[in-house]
């Protein structure tokens, strides 16, 4: 055994077991938990909102499926990751796109493809994994296959995975002095020291060792010296994980970085730092990983870290929405309006079907109000606890547009009476809803990060970008009446068809000058911004070239139809036209990484955007096939 503070991970908890039954967490502690700040990538959240992204990186989901069938929420896994590791290694949470993945690693693939596999599963393969992991990352990205796209993503989530149950290994620490130099003294020497106890003596006994080093004689200089690296580095070691979270607020307001765990360590030996240490909150982390969560002890000691870490967070006015984040999660809005859009559509559909009788009318005419006002909830909800428009992100420019969309298919509704309007407001909306679910899955970070530099200003965001996005949102609602009108020409739709299409004709007509007012007045805005910011109005940047793409375009085709050059058929296929130029200036400018807007980059969608555009492409060709093979009655339009 060295001769210097033993550092000995403890890995069993007192009155603890930990089998193949799911560790029981009371609902108090689980809520107690979940409200407790943490600062993370610039912004202040609830450790439930760390818990959720966390999960959902590895796992694909914002809950665990156990093996017995039930489901674990994040919160309830992460707990698991801190207090119960022996536990969470065994719960599946690693999402393995492909069982290549596994065979390379030299391990057995179960039945499917895709599947789920625990941390004990993978173990085995660990090593191998990170090894191709580090010549994954030295193939060019470009040059990568999907396997080791898949590989690296493994790897990355494994390595993220191990600093969560290795968070609590500083509260789990004790440490023996009893034959270090540097604590001579025999009322010093201590066995099954906690961190928090080392701590009130450590920096004092370094200090008496720095005045009185002129008196120490050159045969005992070595081994205290020797003594105070082995202790740091004991110290180096437990530390690593504990920077995972900062949860502590710093005591001066001028301050704006919190401190983790170990910037509490490491503010003991600074007398700077005296002012901001917080060694009780160690105590309480060492007293949780001892103690059972049923046991009073427990609860006493969570309830007084978390009064402790709320009341600092209060004092700089950086707690009051954290509650209101974990509800907004936990209420799962959009959710339910996914859901709700689907179900509203399904009501829609069956109304097209056969006649509905009078009383189930008004249900079906106002079905898309629930899931259009749950939708604007969620927005206003995260406006409020971002204190920015609801545009700073991609995620939200989709919550947005499709809110834009379903609005305008309201409102049509209203004015044409011939639910048009409304099934494409409900078709347009839960499609919208699973492309957001899709996109926040397939990027697994926060949706409320920081607002980057470049946009940290809320008077441009609510002026420039709102109204483009309202713009794209009119732009590809525009899009969606067009391809109703495509498809019901190709199919032969005869029943009342000229005044169906001349109705839908006029709605697209308004819907596309709708959609060129905002865009234009946006793309003028963002000029007035840019010459704020970078000192000249224009400078054909791809995002501002997509803007005047669409300007000019919604001007080419209002112009022509006015001047009897494109009538009802070309007016619906000017509208798709117009959609797939919006998703290029919505989404493909950015998958460029190009230009001084690029900072709403995302990778990996060019295929998905390749499809989108061949499928549009065909829709035309179909419809001029249709045009051409049935002509509709010619009448005034």
């Amino acid at each position: 055994m060295k001769n210097v503070c033993v550092v000995v991970l403890l890995t069993f908890f007192s009155g603890i077991s930990v089998g193949v039954d799911a560790p029981v967490w009371p609902s108090s502690a689980v809520d107690a938990f979940a409200t407790l700040p943490v600062q993370e990538s610039g912004r202040i959240k609830p450790l439930d909102t760390v818990a959720r992204f966390n999960l959902l990186r590895l796992n694909g989901k914002r809950t665990l499926t156990l093996e017995t069938g039930a489901s674990r929420s994040a919160m309830e896994w992460m707990l698991d990751c801190f207090f119960y590791p022996e536990y969470a290694n065994t719960c599946r949470c690693f999402t393995v796109e492909s069982h290549d993945a596994i065979i390379a690693l030299g391990l057995a693939p179960r039945g499917k493809k895709r599947d789920r596999y625990s941390y004990e599963e993978l173990r085995p393969g660990l090593n191998h994994l990170m090894d191709l992991a580090r010549q994954v990352s030295d193939t060019p990205a470009e040059k990568r296959s999907f396997l080791d796209t898949h590989l690296l993503s493994l790897a990355n989530n494994v390595l993220a995975y191990e600093s969560l149950i290795h968070f609590l290994d500083f509260a789990r620490t004790r440490f023996n002095n009893m034959d270090n130099p540097l604590f001579p003294g025999e009322n010093e020497k201590k066995d099954n020291l906690r961190l928090s106890e080392l701590l009130t003596v450590l920096p004092g006994r370094l200090a008496e060792v720095a005045s009185a080093s002129g008196t120490i004689s050159e045969g005992e200089k070595a081994p205290v010296a020797q003594g105070m690296r082995d202790i740091f580095m004991a110290l180096d070691e437990i530390l690593a994980s504990a920077r995972l979270f900062a949860m502590i607020a710093p005591d001066r307001l001028e301050s704006r970085d919190w401190l983790s765990p170990a910037d509490i360590v490491e503010g003991a030996f600074d007398s700077e730092f005296q002012g901001v240490l917080a060694l009780d909150i160690l105590r309480n982390f060492e007293e949780l990983a001892t103690h059972d969560p049923s046991t009073p002890e427990f609860t006493e000691n969570l309830s007084a870290m978390h009064a402790a870490l709320t009341n600092r967070a209060a004092a700089r006015d950086e707690y009051r929405h954290i509650p209101l984040e974990v509800h907004y999660y936990r209420f799962n809005y959009l959710f339910f309006a996914q859901w709700m859009f689907v179900l509203s559509f399904i009501f829609i559909a069956c109304s097209w079907l056969q006649q509905i009788p009078g009383r189930f009318a008004l249900l079906i005419n106002f079905s898309l109000l629930p899931p259009m006002l749950l939708l604007a909830a969620g927005i206003t909800i995260r406006c409020i606890i971002r204190g920015r428009p609801p545009v700073t992100t991609l995620y939200e420019t989709i919550l947005f547009s499709v809110l834009i969309a379903v609005l305008l298919g309201f409102v049509v509704e209203l004015i044409s009476r011939n639910r048009i309007g409304m099934s494409v407001a409900a078709l347009l909306g839960a499609f919208g809803m699973f492309l957001a679910w899709r996109y926040e899955a397939n990027e697994g970070t926060d949706t409320m990060p920081a607002v980057v530099a470049v946009l940290d200003t809320n008077f441009w965001l609510a002026t420039h970008v709102t109204t483009i996005v309202v713009g794209y949102g009119a732009g590809l609602f525009a899009s969606a009446l067009g391809h109703v009108y495509i498809i019901s020409r190709v199919v032969g739709m005869k029943r009342k068809s000229l005044e169906t299409f001349t109705d839908l004709s006029r709605i697209i007509y308004g819907v596309l000058a709708f959609s060129l007012v905002f865009t234009l007045i946006g793309t003028v805005l963002g000029g007035v911004w840019a010459a704020q910011s970078w000192g000249r109005f224009w400078g054909w940047d791809p995002k501002e070239n997509g803007a005047l793409m669409i300007v000019l375009w919604a001007l080419a085709v209002l112009h022509a139809r006015r001047g009897g050059y494109i009538h009802r058929d070309g007016l619906a296929l000017s509208a798709i036209m117009l959609g797939m130029i919006v998703v290029f200036a919505w989404w493909g400018v950015n998958a460029l990484g190009v230009g001084l807007h690029s900072y709403g980059f995302t990778s990996g969608i060019w295929h998905s955007l390749a499809i989108f555009w061949l499928i549009e492409t065909l829709l035309i060709a179909a419809g001029l096939a249709a045009f051409k093979c049935l002509p509709l009655r010619t009448v005034p339009a």
